[in-house]
């Protein structure tokens, strides 16, 4: 047998009486609660507004990241420039070809002192994560999955690959 079981509302109306020592120490602590929740407030406002701040400076940033990289190839371009002013002036090829090498070289130093390496390929082991594979070549000279061909160079950024080298392989002859 289940038995149910009735809620009735009551309704107590007491007094409380308090002494003015404890009014005065509940009113203390409602200021102090109010205190605590307005400096709360204000923390929030100050970390938003450190938030703001922190996307609009890493915005500018990321703009002006790479402006001395920029500036210095300025060079290279003020090279290239003098190198074509010079083959139109003087409607000679000679000193151009020396003068391009001068400033792929000026170019590669650029890129060097910015963190930029070129991946060694040939006669090394073929790894995935620098290399990437376009042929397999049967090869006597090199054991299998060395690189023996490189069609196009690979670049390493500051120890990230950003560009991987594009080999030759190489596979014994009796596994082809």
């Amino acid at each position: 047998m289940v038995e149910h079981e009735e809620k009735k509302e009551i309704k107590v109306e007491e007094k409380i009486i308090l002494t003015r020592e404890e009014l005065t120490k509940l009113e203390q602590q409602s200021n102090l609660a109010d205190d605590y929740l307005d400096h709360l407030r204000r923390l929030k406002a100050e970390f938003e507004n450190y938030k703001k701040r922190q996307e609009r400076e890493r915005i500018e940033f990321i703009k002006l990241a790479n402006e001395s990289l920029i500036s210095e190839l300025l060079s290279v371009l003020d090279s290239l420039d003098l190198a074509l002013m010079g083959v139109q002036e003087r409607h000679s090829l000679e000193s151009f070809l020396p003068g391009v090498e001068l400033i792929r070289k000026q170019l590669g130093d650029i890129l060097v002192k910015n963190g930029l390496e070129t991946i060694e390929t040939i006669g090394k082991p073929f790894d995935p994560r620098i290399h990437e594979a376009l042929m397999h070549l049967e090869s006597d000279e090199y054991p299998e999955d060395v690189v023996t061909q490189e069609m196009r160079k690979g670049y390493v950024l500051n120890n990230r690959v950003i560009r991987p080298a594009q080999v030759a392989v190489s596979k014994n002859r009796a596994n082809i």
